[in-house]
């Protein structure tokens, strides 16, 4: 995060300590260049949510999580991602990466995948959603997955009669036919499904869309129509030998395994890929009795697409990783069956468009690996035949086909389960101007101010007993012994208890806080400046206070006195407000909401 000052206060020209004592105490050579924050300023102070394609209310629901109010923290994940339980248990978190706790010098972020799950898991009770008054239009939803689950219950819930349509015979799309169990249990899935369901919902399974009914029979039929299918159709490896026995694409192995059409595999597998299904294939080979499987990816470790702990979990299970090789040629045996497989050995280039870094062959360097499985987990698309071939897809998520809509990997390409809800959430919302013919979605912002208590004010907006919850260190997820592993329906991660929930949870710095000064009531003594443990708080005279307005930073010159605040590095710690002798500060919390009128 760039450096980022929000002005707290702007104490008038003799008000406070004397003006040489003042001038003492904000000596600075550097020029600060700060906000007046608005709506999207305080949005933007929130790294964690910022980051979240689903814009998820991370610090609310941490906070509700650590209090334990499991109900309450459910309830915001379910709003908003609608899917608690799997993203609680196989999320991407591209939150984490932008968490402030993660920051230089500031520890490891917040575990804030994991306390979605610990909302999930040691709720009670699921919350009743309200569903608005019926709007008369009919949505087909063709897809059950991630998209198709969004979508579903964004439209339910605002008063369309909404029915799913899924090619397999029961609903999840990838969640259930892609994704280990041990990973992600089937009951967990059904209970995602039913919660939606609930809305009223109708699903029909066993119908592929282009053969069992096509496009414009459903348009006929209904108001809208929303590609949410994910990506089904495989990368081929286009190499010699890719026919033999014993080659598959990883996601027609996972569908296998989860069906229990394949209930083992050869003593030697290959497992080529560098993301999450490359790991989902390597681990259920582990637990379906392979002796040795290795994992081979064409650039280097550093391009890796999956975390460290997927890493070393992995490796736990005796996974071997090779680097900088790509498949060549499969070796066929006179039964047709794979001997092995060629690599041709690889050599990074200059980074593309996208920040990595390209690859490229060296000439007549190849390496042989024996085996006699090959998982290809190296890509998928969606499957555009039931619109004849390619679509135009418009701004707003609309077609060249009247009234058929597209979202999820329709849009994007393949990508991971919380950005097609988040980009599902932004469809919804385009669908729904379109069959109401208004605009009713926004959003509404909530402050609440904690003033100075005993014996410490961080007792207004944390839970913990003890103001150390920024040296907490970060608690890995639990996980089951690796003699207990070889089932491929017992779950691996165990989840929080409630202990550890509290204790994680309390890491978060709660974002959504921010100090306030009541500015006309400070008289510049400085004890916040003084007390802060990371340098945040600043006094300044004005010629080193250059202030945003209309796009622009100008000074104001005015004679004012600027009491600052650095957003990068606050802890949320409350000591500022505890020294302040006046009482003048506080904290706020900011609660942004999306809004809907029926």
């Amino acid at each position: 995060m760039k450096e980022r000052y929000r002005i707290m206060a702007r104490v008038p020209e003799g008000q406070g300590e004397p003006p040489e004592v003042i001038r003492g105490k904000s000596s600075t050579n550097k020029v600060y260049f700060c906000d007046d924050p608005d709506l999207q300023w305080y949005k933007d102070n929130v790294p964690c949510r910022n980051a979240c394609p689903a814009e998820t209310r991370i610090p609310e629901y941490i906070d509700a999580a650590a209090r334990g109010d499991y109900e309450e923290s459910y309830e915001i994940n379910l709003r908003d991602n609608v899917l608690p339980h799997t993203l609680g248990r196989v999320c991407a978190h591209p939150c984490e990466s932008a968490c402030r706790h993660g920051f230089d010098g500031m520890g490891e972020p917040v575990s804030i995948c994991w306390l979605k799950r610990s909302g999930a898991d040691l709720k009670i009770a699921s919350p009743k959603i309200a569903v608005a008054p019926s709007t008369g239009k009919k949505v087909a939803v063709i897809g059950s997955g991630p998209s198709g689950l969004a979508m579903a219950f964004d439209l339910a819930v605002w008063g369309h009669q909404v029915t799913m349509f899924e090619g397999f015979e029961k609903a999840g799309g990838m969640l259930r036919y892609g994704i280990p169990r041990f990973r992600l249990p089937e009951e967990v899935i059904n209970e995602e499904i039913d919660q939606i369901l609930g809305l009223g919902v109708t699903l029909k399974t066993g119908r592929w869309i282009g053969k069992d009914i096509t496009l414009e029979e459903l348009t006929k039929d209904y108001n809208a129509v929303i590609m949410a299918g994910g990506s089904s159709v495989p990368t081929k490896l286009n190499i010699s030998g890719d026919d033999a026995k014993g080659v598959m694409h990883g996601l027609d192995f996972m569908n296998k395994v989860n069906t229990g059409e394949i209930m083992s595999v050869g003593k030697n597998v290959v497992v080529l890929g560098g993301g999450y299904t490359a790991m989902d294939c390597a681990r259920s080979s582990y637990r379906l009795g392979a002796e040795k499987v290795t994992v081979v990816y064409r650039r280097s470790r550093n391009e890796f697409k999956v975390d460290e702990r997927e890493m070393r979990e992995t490796a736990m299970e005796g996974v071997d990783f090779q680097y900088l090789l790509s498949p060549h040629e499969i070796l066929k045996g006179a039964d047709g069956g794979t001997q092995g497989i060629v690599f041709s050995r690889m050599r990074l280039g200059e980074p593309g468009k996208d920040g990595r870094r390209s690859v490229e062959a060296i000439p007549n360097t190849f390496s042989t690996f024996k085996c006699d499985t090959v998982l290809a987990a190296i890509g998928q698309a969606a499957d555009k035949s039931p619109f004849g071939g390619d679509f135009k897809m418009n701004d707003d998520y609309s077609t060249q086909i009247k009234k058929v809509f597209v979202t999820g990997d329709y849009a994007t390409g393949p990508r991971d389960i919380i950005t097609a809800v988040g980009l599902a959430h932004k469809t919804a919302r385009k669908v729904d101007e379109f069959l109401t013919g208004r605009q009713r979605h926004g959003e509404s912002a909530r402050m609440t101010v904690y003033k100075q208590t005993e014996p410490g004010s961080y007792t207004g907006w944390k839970s913990i007993k003890g103001n150390f919850f920024d040296l907490l260190p970060r608690q890995d997820m639990f996980a089951l012994d690796l003699e207990a592993r070889r089932d491929q329906n017992a779950e691996v991660d165990l989840g929080y208890n409630e202990e550890e929930t509290h204790l994680q949870g309390e890491r978060c710095y709660l974002c959504n806080h921010n100090i306030v000064i009541d500015e006309k009531m400070c008289i510049l003594c400085f004890n916040c400046v003084d007390v802060c443990p990371y340098n945040c708080i600043q006094m300044l005279q004005e010629n080193h206070v250059h202030v945003k307005k209309d796009g622009k930073y100008e000074p104001e010159k005015k004679g004012h006195t600027y009491m600052i605040m650095d957003e990068k590095n606050c802890v949320r710690c409350g000591l500022c407000i505890d020294v302040c002798p006046v009482p003048c500060m506080g904290m706020e919390k900011t609660e942004i909401e999306k809004t809907f009128t029926p």
